[in-house]
């Protein structure tokens, strides 16, 4: 204890460089409670320290002063948070280096610091309301809530590795996203996280932990409850649809070689070939990954002939391609990034263009500039992919529907809205190639399989190099393939459930949380006044 004691009196004795540093580290470590490390206890230690660290702050002799203080040490928490949580972004520059390798410092630097900016003026505004004892804490998840969820909207957005996160590793604890969804998750790690700050307190310890094992327990309670009603995983052997999922592992750097394009091709239909053995049951769809085929299809019907001589009447490819809006030489013509569904005799029944892009990935804001100086989008052509402005739902010939997400779209809870038919599951193709043997496929993974959850539908996800499954509408994975494993994965596709907020997440998921912080801290002011129990 004497440990301890001395560690808070040297924390509380910090200032200017030295407090942005410990604010740094704290912030580093607090990235490994993030997949695949799932060591999420360790955020109860780091951020206490950001409170600790923040009180000091709220010391200063006037609100500017304050403000400037709180905003840098927030900012540095989360700029160490970031960059041990993003640091694999690096690796998509190194599969081209010598076109691209001077950008690392802008994705690994440059994208954690403007990400920071949110959580330090989170921290800022958050000290101008700060009180000594339980309610700074409050205050503190309300303001760190809302900084995720305008980082999450703000210009392109960006929610990846969004707090909520941590906190939802398993099944057990990704029911509640079902309730108030990842941004009220956001705001409810942050109240859990910092709870442990009150032991450090004169008072208010007791109601603290009252607090905190009551929201712990409601948390895991409610998922312990909700699997325990729930299908078991083995029943779904049994379910009408079954899908096939290719997964041929192509390395990102043999993916931009157009001389080998053909063999790309006939990796997926090889795959695509192998003998189904399900017993009863029959395959109805085949699902490749994220822009598989090498070619337009509209361009090369040849290539739509060889797909259809591997479908039966009653099954559907679904494929990751490329479309062009014109003929091919056409000079006005725009690309997009699709998903393409073909049946048996070679039509294209659907493409579904991908809405959200990735900024300087598929497209280059103020593209004009950069084409002057020579650079261009990290994944395609010169001129970039465009964006369709809607996202619609894919009604199959058998009546199933799935909504088409491409990517990282999957990432964004606001994303999922759409138009048409209610679909019965998210169909997401995806290419980790670019991020090799990193955290990263495994990050992105996992942030879809909570889409799933919040939607109460099931996720079939096919991703190039890994990882590729499928997930029912309680997070559980019914079969998956590993980063990096070549093969095929045919899985049965679960039933959907009803959703607790409707068809899609909606203003409930967004704002509940927060409301149910203000009035449990309206509920701690009337017992602090009544009790005089907040007292430093």
């Amino acid at each position: 204890m004497q440990i301890l004691a001395k560690a808070i009196l040297y924390m509380r004795g910090l200032r200017g460089f030295k407090r942005q540093i410990l604010g740094f580290a704290s912030g580093g470590i607090t990235a490994f409670a993030l997949t695949p490390f799932y060591l999420f206890p360790i955020a109860f230690a780091t951020f206490p320290v950001l409170v600790l660290l923040l009180d000091v702050t709220s010391g200063e002799a006037d609100r500017k002063t304050r403000f400037k203080a709180a905003f840098l040490t927030c900012f540095s928490f989360g700029f160490g948070y970031f960059v041990f949580g993003l640091w694999w972004l690096a690796s998509a520059m190194l599969v081209d280096p010598l076109s691209f390798a001077w950008a690392i410092p802008f994705a690994v630097l440059g994208l954690p610091f403007y990400l920071a900016l949110y959580w330090g003026l989170a921290g800022g505004c958050a000290i101008l309301f700060w009180k000594k004892g339980l309610s700074r804490l409050f205050t503190l998840a309300f303001a760190l809530g809302i900084a995720e969820y305008l980082r999450a909207t703000l210009l392109t957005g960006f929610p990846w590795n969004a707090i909520g996160y941590t906190i939802m590793p398993t099944p057990l604890f990704m029911q509640s996203d079902a309730v108030v969804g990842l941004y009220g998750m956001n705001a409810l790690a942050v109240l859990l996280y910092t709870l442990p700050a009150t032991l450090f307190d004169k008072s208010g310890r007791k109601i603290a932990l009252t607090i905190g094992v009551g929201l712990f327990a409601a948390h895991t309670g409610f998922g312990a409850i909700r699997l325990y009603n729930a299908l078991p995983v083995e029943s779904y052997d049994k379910a009408e649809k079954w899908v096939r999922l290719v997964q041929p592992s192509i390395k990102q750097d043999e993916k931009l070689d157009n001389e080998v394009r053909y063999a790309m091709f006939e990796a997926h239909m090889k795959l695509s070939e192998e003998p189904f053995s399900s017993g009863e049951h029959e395959l109805s769809y085949i699902v490749w990954p994220e822009t598989a085929v090498p070619y337009i299809l509209d361009y090369v019907p040849e290539a739509k002939t060889r797909i259809a001589s591997i479908l039966s009447p009653q099954q559907w490819a679904i494929v990751g391609a490329v479309r062009s809006s014109g003929a091919p030489n056409d000079k006005n013509n725009r690309y997009f990034n699709t998903i393409e569904t073909i049946d048996g005799n070679g039509n294209i029944l659907s493409s579904s263009d991908k809405v959200h892009l990735v900024p300087f990935g598929e497209y280059l804001p103020f593209q004009s500039f950069f084409d002057k100086i020579g650079l261009h989008a990290l994944a395609v052509m010169a001129g970039g992919y465009s964006s369709n402005s809607i996202r619609k739902t894919v009604k199959m010939p058998d009546g199933f529907v799935y909504l088409p997400m491409i990517c990282y779209e999957v990432i964004f809870p606001d994303g999922m809205g759409y138009k048409g038919d209610k679909p019965q599951a998210i169909l997401n193709v995806t290419n980790d190639g670019w991020f090799g043997n990193t955290p990263g496929p495994y990050q992105h993974f996992d942030q879809a399989r909570l889409r799933a959850v919040e939607l109460g539908i099931p996720l079939i996800r096919a991703a190039n190099n890994g990882i590729s499954a499928v997930v029912d509408p309680y997070g559980r994975i019914v079969r998956s393939l590993e980063l990096n494993n070549i093969g095929v994965l045919d899985s049965p596709i679960p039933p959907a459930i009803v959703p607790i907020w409707g068809k899609q997440p909606n203003f409930n998921q967004v704002f509940m949380p927060f409301v149910i912080i203000l009035i449990l801290s309206l509920m701690f002011g009337f017992i602090k006044n009544a009790r005089s129990i907040d007292k430093f």
